[in-house]
């Protein structure tokens, strides 16, 4: 037996190792793989074209020509041929003026494009012609992102090298060659291209995974040079790193930065692809955008996640990513979404026109199941009662490790909607002070501080950073009591062994798992152990979410949150905190925040069971002057007119602080969800037992170990109540546990999985005791 498990082993890691280097087959003969200064990667092959397509497809281009929904893109296509006209051309170009492709360049591809079909000679040279003097002597204006503009130029250029190879003349390769490195060397990744991050920033976007790559596969023959570069740096990074998070089908930069960046990755692919090496990435990559479907809410917009801004007014797409990644892995939920809204950025159409199934069927996402894990690296859960606009939707985040940039500092955090934004991400990425590195952006909307999650405050701590410009003694960050600067102060990782190797772990996964059916689960559970998100302030910081689809129209839904706090000093204040875009009111241990506004009318109800009501401090901050407060300061961002019209940046939180100062503390908080008018809610019950703490409301039961440590020996606790409970035991050793009820058997044996150390089962009121 151990024998065959050796076997079974060796078989996977030989397997997995032949993956990540040469992808899943090489679809074309004569693509072959060599190693270039210690890299593996696919060589081009000794034809043209090679860019984007490969012979074979030449004769589908007629008939997508006449695909009644390509001939639109063809037809938009045609019109941006047309030159600029003086009153279009802006006083100051920035670099969308340059990434709004038309004219010239546009012109020059089509010429191209059409010379693969015709094969007129007229029309290879003039495509020709028509781009290698622009190429040479072209000249960018200094500006933010102005090297998406220069990489797409380099694009057209790469088109018109390798669809027209054969008119070109000897003279003409060398200045093409000569004009692309020219152009390469203004890039902000450099040339050669070793600049900036692999894992986020701008070097992850379109100038290695695109713009260089295409160049590179174009002029391979002559000057091998920029492809073994771009694609020595994507197989050595950019692969690597997304090959380990792609198995938890999540991205890491945000719901806004999700488009971009993670497009970019799918342009690799669809390059290579069609180059003949096939897949290169992890499989895992088809389903990052489910993330997003998940997440979308019932009135269009997404769980805020990562730097956004909000507007109502307009929905938020994944066109150009759904696009591409429906078309390669041939999925219906991802077409449905990209049918939603087929409108993109103007030099992205054309490979809509290339690669676009337009044959593909498309799905809404109703028949998916209501729950979903994504793993490590990642740790987020996402929890719905349905897909339509009685949804509850609910989002619960451990971080297990830190990309930084535009990923937040929010370990622990959870968000809630229903009927509208209730418990949120506070802040926003826009406004009078919102953009990046802004002192709204780095002292309070990245900071935990501006989510739901917990503050431990150390008067004395300090935020400092190295990665921006200054040295170790330079304080990048006011103190919010928050978590902690990775990567020597907010500097991210350039790529996945530097991540590892350095101290961008955050946490940990302790369990995770949902049931009793998978379809439309009862209750979807995650637990994690976040100290490592926190400096030496913290000695343990661990929480357990507990989400309850309830199934009932009045009180949909509830979630607990159960968390061990232990700080170094007792001195150390901590905090539970819960936003709100309006103000919440405080009846005792007991917190309500409604939607009225905005066409929403949804309603949380917070019940404080720890600390005990005697011990717990329930305050709540906010209004004019104190929407963004930071321990004595608040960072100002009012909001950019035409933008968000509902003020999802928030207003209000509630902190829950002890009374009394000690070393160890613990919270369980109880949220029902309902609509604002519901009156009567589930009386929310908690239940001690000699090694248990938990809750009881409606027809559920849900404990937590007292110390949230593994529970491996007996224990009992008490219910009472009319009617079947249905039971959640958490924190349990894996194996076999035997259930007694009132003294008596009533199940033998129940199995505990490692993955979730849960129980579930039914019963009615009684004294229940756990042997192991």
């Amino acid at each position: 037996m151990k024998k065959q498990f050796y076997l079974y082993v060796m078989f996977f890691v030989v397997q997995l190792a032949a993956f990540t280097t040469k992808g899943y087959a090489q679809i074309q003969a004569d693509v072959i793989w060599k190693e270039v200064d210690g890299v593996s990667m696919p060589v081009p092959p000794k034809v043209h074209p090679r860019l984007y397509l490969r012979e074979q497809h030449i004769p589908d281009l007629k008939n997508r020509m006449n695909d009644p929904e390509l001939k639109k893109v063809w037809a938009d296509m045609v019109k941006m041929q047309e030159d600029w006209k003086p009153e279009e051309i802006p006083e100051v170009k920035d670099f969308r003026f340059y990434f709004n492709q038309k004219g010239l360049t546009v012109k020059a591809q089509l010429n191209a494009l059409n010379y693969l079909i015709t094969k007129d000679p007229k029309l290879g040279r003039e495509a020709i012609t028509s781009i290698i003097d622009t190429l040479e002597t072209a000249t960018f204006k200094e500006a933010g992102d102005i090297s998406r503009g220069i990489g797409l130029f380099m694009v057209s250029g790469a088109i018109v090298y390798d669809w027209c190879y054969d008119q070109l003349k000897p003279e003409e390769k060398t200045r093409f060659v000569k004009a692309f490195v020219r152009l390469a060397k203004m890039l902000e990744c450099g040339y050669p291209p070793v600049k900036d991050k692999s894992i986020v920033g701008h070097a992850s976007e379109w100038m290695i995974m695109r713009d260089l790559l295409s160049v590179g596969i174009a002029i391979y023959d002559e000057f091998p040079e920029m492809y073994n570069l771009a694609a020595g740096r994507f197989f050595s990074e950019h692969l690597v790193a997304r090959n380990w998070f792609y198995p938890a089908h999540a991205y890491h930069q945000g719901m806004s930065y999700l488009n971009v960046r993670f497009s970019n990755d799918l342009f690799a692919l669809w390059i290579l692809d069609r180059m003949g090496a096939g897949n290169v990435f992890h499989p895992g990559q088809q389903f990052v955008l489910y993330d997003m479907i998940y997440k979308r809410r019932p009135d269009g917009q997404i769980l805020a996640g990562g730097d956004v801004d909000y507007s109502r007014k307009k929905t938020k797409y994944y066109t150009l990513p759904a696009l591409l990644a429906g078309s390669y892995y041939k999925d219906e939920y991802l077409n449905y979404e990209f049918l939603k809204n087929t409108k993109h950025e103007a030099h992205t159409k054309l490979f809509e026109f290339l690669w676009r199934d337009t044959k593909l069927g498309s799905r809404k996402p109703d028949d998916l199941p209501l729950s979903r894990y994504s793993g490590s690296p990642f740790g987020w859960m996402i929890a719905r009662t349905g897909w339509g606009a009685e949804s509850v939707i609910a989002e619960m985040k451990i971080n297990e490790y830190s990309f930084l940039n535009h990923q937040h500092h929010d370990a622990g955090a959870f968000q809630i909607y229903y009927k509208g934004p209730l418990a949120i991400d506070a802040g926003s990425y826009t406004g009078s002070s919102g953009g990046y590195n802004s002192a709204h952006n780095k002292n309070f909307f990245k900071r935990t501080i501006a989510h739901n999650s917990l503050l431990i405050y150390d008067p004395k701590e300090t935020f400092r950073s190295s990665g921006y410009g200054g040295n170790d003694q330079t304080e990048f960050a006011a103190n919010d009591g928050g978590q902690r600067l990775p990567g020597e102060g907010w500097t991210a990782p350039r790529e996945l062994k530097e991540m590892l190797a350095g101290d961008f772990k955050t946490g940990k996964i302790l369990a995770q798992g949902f049931g009793q059916d998978s379809q439309t689960p009862d209750y979807t559970y995650l637990k994690g152990d976040i100290t490592a998100a926190y400096s030496t302030k913290v000695k343990e910081v661990k929480r357990s979410f507990l989400f309850l689809n309830l199934k009932d129209a009045k009180v949909p839904a509830a979630m607990i949150v159960f968390d061990k706090v232990v700080s170094s000093k007792s001195d150390f204040k901590k905090f539970w905190l819960l936003h709100s875009i309006e103000q919440p009111e405080i009846k005792g241990n007991q917190v309500t925040i409604k939607r009225t506004k905005n066409g929403d009318s949804g309603m949380l109800v917070n019940t404080a069971l720890l600390p005990d009501v005697a011990n717990a401090d329930i305050k709540s901050v906010g209004g004019k002057g104190k929407d963004f407060w930071v321990f004595g300061t608040n960072y100002t961002n009012d909001p950019k007119p035409g933008t968000d019209e509902a003020l999802e940046r928030g207003e209000w939180r509630i902190e829950i602080t002890p009374k009394k100062a000690a070393l160890e503390d613990y919270y369980l908080n109880v949220m029902q969800i309902a609509d604002n008018k519901q009156q009567n809610l589930h009386k929310v019950k908690r239940i001690d037992g000699d090694k248990v703490v938990g809750v009881q409301l409606a027809d559920r039961v849900v404990t937590f170990s007292r110390t949230s440590e593994t529970i491996d020996r007996p224990f009992n606790f008490s219910v009472a109540g009319k009617g079947i409970f249905k039971f959640v035991i958490t924190d349990l050793l894996p194996g076999t546990w035997q259930v007694l009820k009132d003294g008596k058997i009533l199940h033998p044996a129940l199995s505990v999985r490692s993955d979730d150390g849960a129980l579930y089962f039914e019963g009615t009121e009684g004294t229940y005791r756990f042997l192991r």
